[in-house]
């Protein structure tokens, strides 16, 4: 493969003072001391070695090297020979052999620090479970954000959960002065800060790239532009989507009028991933705030960006109280949705998506809900081949495959099956790993989530799949080659659970009917793409497709259209986001009927008669009639209750 080595990038990426192999080292031991179970992940699932570095800063520089002896040691011992060293340093402190003792002394000491410090996912279960919390937070001078794995919150800005109710008072009252700058203020302000964005592009992709590993060019497409389309889209169109609507108004109502107001909502919670941390920052802020909505927003631990999205806000003129950004992990979050905001919008995966939901539902907090994906891609055997291999590679990989809309599975016509996989081959080779604007792949951004490429890759070869790129992987280091597999089945993981990570699994189908059941054969619904030269096949399989949004000859297209609603369908989410819907999700909408100030008495209204009731009774058989014999005969019923509609006096009095 054209690129750095893995462990280059492992050394610069992963770790400052140990190579991916000591790294690999690391895990194996870990796991000897801390396998896992009873409700525990394993040392290396938790992810805890991927702060090694928190430690080795404090150690002399003769123990880092001793230790990352130790950890070659590990790393190249077959597991029996690894077992039995870890069983001689337990004899070791009872028979009292001092080096050996010492040995098991200092490993174990790294691997219990690391594993009951850790504070990212792994370490909160292990927490949990204790009851304690021994969260490492000292943080490496000049350390790169993207190695500080300790992110329950930004240390700084951090707020406490009893601080958490301040903030919500202080949006709701300043939800008031939103409303009141009235749309067109609102805009101008949004207009502005689109400008200011663009003006700061090449700082806000420098802390991206920092916090999440990804490449300029994904930071500048999926965290600028996209940013910069929504903006353009509300500036263009939010006046004519918010705006009040006429509705019909039928026959039995004629002289009325029926309306359709848009008015905010109120305080919006959004609750946001780690993959792409400025957009869904900006994109949700955005949209509620020209819907007239204060806005508090919870940024993910892993990437937080911290003091970001507020400087630019700031600077483009927007009140502190107006969009606040609160700071920390899972249980601030839950502190913000206990205030019973007006509405929270969530991204992320589907267990953390149930969990919030039971919790809104248990103050009735709306919620909208943009959760995980198993995207499908089917090739017809008319596909134009250059172009299905080229947009599978950048559907599967773009921004190392950590999107909710990556392609994770690609269903091929066998006639087109081997001349596909040979061109995929040979083009995914060529790709080349880093951050910078010559590269095409950046690294992964949590250890739980290599932990899962990790564990869905060992699955599905040791179910029989072969694997044609990403061979060199240590299945370690964060910056993991793109990997392509052959002979898949639904039996194996990475054809059924979300991996977030840089797979393609291709298969082959046979006939339409097969390639759209295994496409909806998944608990996901998000989005798809169908590839073919027959438009009318295309099209006919893209309406069986059981998902939110489907691209025909392309893919994330409709998730890049921000005039089009996105969502899914099945366990994927719960409502739309952006376009028409989005905007007006972010909104009461409220139903109006006007009538006059006249005398008349409504036909409908008391006092009830044995007149007006046959009277009423043959109005609404004539409603059914269609066409002008229709109209007639309705009218012909309705006149009679002119004048009995206009009585108001006894019931005895009424004919």
């Amino acid at each position: 493969m054209r690129r750095e080595s893995t462990l280059h990038l492992a050394a610069t990426l992963g770790s400052v003072y140990f190579s991916a192999r000591q790294l690999r080292g690391l895990n194996r031991l870990g796991d000897g001391y801390c396998p896992g179970g009873d409700g525990l992940p394993s040392f290396s699932a938790s992810g805890a070695g991927w702060q090694i570095d928190r430690l080795a800063e404090a150690m002399h520089p003769q123990d880092r090297a001793d230790l990352g002896l130790l950890l070659d040691v590990a790393a190249s011992l077959p597991q029996p020979l690894l077992a039995g060293l870890l069983r001689l340093f337990n004899q070791a402190e009872h028979l009292r052999l001092t080096p050996l003792r010492l040995a098991r002394l200092g490993a174990a000491g790294v691997v219990y620090s690391l594993y009951y410090g850790f504070a990212g996912p792994g370490g909160t279960q292990v927490r949990d479970r204790l009851g304690w919390d021994a969260a490492i937070r000292t943080q490496i001078p000049g350390e790169p954000v993207m190695n500080q794995l300790v992110r329950d919150a930004a240390p700084d800005l951090a707020v406490d959960a009893t601080e958490v109710a301040a903030v919500f008072d202080r949006a709701r009252a300043a939800q008031t002065t939103i409303a009141a700058l009235g749309l067109p203020q609102r805009l101008a302000l949004l207009d502005r800060l689109g400008q200011v964005v663009l003006r700061r592009r090449e700082e806000i992709i420098a802390r991206v790239s920092q916090e999440t590993g990804k490449c300029a060019s994904d930071a500048l497409l999926g965290e600028i532009y996209a940013v910069i389309d929504n903006l353009e889209y509300l500036r263009r169109h939010a006046a004519a989507v918010l705006a009040d609507r006429k509705m019909p108004t039928p026959l039995a109502m004629l002289g009325k009028q029926s309306r359709v107001w848009y008015e905010p909502l109120g305080t919006i919670l959004v609750i946001a991933p780690w993959n792409y941390p400025f957009y869904q920052a900006i994109v949700p802020i955005s949209i509620a705030f020209a819907a007239g909505n204060a806005v508090v927003h919870k940024p993910s631990e892993y990437t937080p960006l911290a003091g970001l999205v507020e400087s630019i806000l700031a600077e483009a003129g927007f009140a502190a109280d107006w969009a606040q950004v609160v700071y920390g992990n899972g249980q601030i979050g839950s502190a913000c949705l206990a205030q019973a905001p007006d509405k929270l919008f969530f991204t992320g995966s589907i267990a953390t998506g149930k969990r919030v939901m039971a919790q809104a539902a248990e103050l009735l907090v709306p919620v909208e809900l943009e959760l995980g994906g198993k995207d499908p891609m089917l090739v017809f055997a008319d596909a134009n081949l250059e172009r299905a291999v080229a947009g599978a590679m950048w559907g599967a990989f773009t921004n190392t495959g950590q999107s909710c809309t990556s392609i994770e599975r690609c269903y091929v016509a066998r006639p087109l099956f081997e001349r596909f996989v040979a061109r995929l081959v040979e083009q995914t080779s060529k790709l080349t790993l880093g951050t910078g604007p010559d590269h095409d792949i950046g690294s992964m951004t949590t250890p739980m989530q290599i932990a899962i490429v990790r564990e869905h890759l060992a699955d599905a070869l040791a179910k029989g799949a072969m694997q044609h790129t990403g061979l060199d992987w240590d299945g370690v280091s964060p910056a993991i080659p793109p990997i392509v597999l052959t002979q898949v089945n639904h039996e194996m993981r990475v054809m059924q659970e979300e991996s977030f990570g840089p797979f393609l699994p291709v298969m082959a189908f046979d006939g339409e009917a097969e390639a759209v059941r295994l496409a909806n054969q998944t608990i996901y619904g998000l989005s798809a793409c169908v590839w073919g030269g027959d438009k009318a096949q295309l099209e006919r399989v893209a309406r069986q497709l059981k998902v939110g949004n489907v691209s025909i000859n392309n893919h994330m297209i409709t998730e890049g259209n921000h005039a089009l609603p996105f969502g899914g369908a099945k366990q994927s989410g719960i409502g739309r986001f952006k376009g028409e819907d989005g905007l007006r999700g972010f909104c009461n909408t409220k139903a109006v009927m006007v009538d006059g100030n006249s005398a008349k008495i409504e036909a409908n209204w008391y006092p009830f008669t044995t007149a007006k009731y046959q009277a009423l009774d043959k109005m609404t058989v004539a409603s059914r009639m269609r066409g002008l014999v229709g109209i007639i005969r309705f009218a012909l019923a309705g006149l009679p209750l002119e004048s009995l509609a206009n009585k108001l006096g006894r019931k005895g009095r009424q004919p």
